[in-house]
């Protein structure tokens, strides 16, 4: 992304258009998206999370040791929300100031769709992911030997 915009020159991409210096705004706020480097730390949360999952998926497929596997898959889940949390926070903050730019428009519902959106669908990603590592965490607990009598059978005999 950032060789993209590096080759961008807003006063030559701006020439034919009706209102160069708007123009010129815009397209430096474009390439002030690239200066965020979220590509470069999605890309570094990416890879580190593909080499996590490696020895995850082979902790848990083995099932020897399921302590060890639900700590490493709820590890996971909390380096991929955090990740995913930053990554959406940095990119609400960028969209602010493109809201900030034209104070002649009122943004407000733009901008509540977009926050609710951009946080709601990480939330929602999240506690999917969450609910199955709970759903794993219930169906491979060890059996108890305690029993509970029932309320509906005469267990007199």
């Amino acid at each position: 992304m950032g060789d993209i915009a590096e080759d961008m020159d807003p006063e030559e991409i701006c020439q034919d258009d009706d209102d160069p210096q708007d123009c010129e705004v815009l397209m430096e706020w474009v390439q002030s998206f690239s200066d965020l480097g979220l590509w470069d730390i999605g890309a570094a949360f990416s890879a580190f999370l593909f080499l996590f999952s490696i020895p995850t998926a082979a902790v848990m497929w083995n099932a020897e040791d399921r302590d060890t596997a639900l700590k490493l898959g709820w590890a996971w889940i909390v380096i991929h929300a955090t990740s995913q949390l930053y990554i959406t926070h940095s990119y609400m903050t960028w969209l602010d100031d493109l809201y900030a730019m034209d104070p002649n428009f009122d943004f407000g519902w733009i901008r509540a769709f977009n926050i609710i959106a951009g946080y709601g669908s990480v939330l929602f990603c999240e506690a999917f992911f969450a609910a199955v590592l709970a759903l794993i965490s219930y169906q491979t607990r060890p059996p108890t030997a305690l029993e509970v009598p029932s309320a509906f059978h005469d267990n007199d005999q």
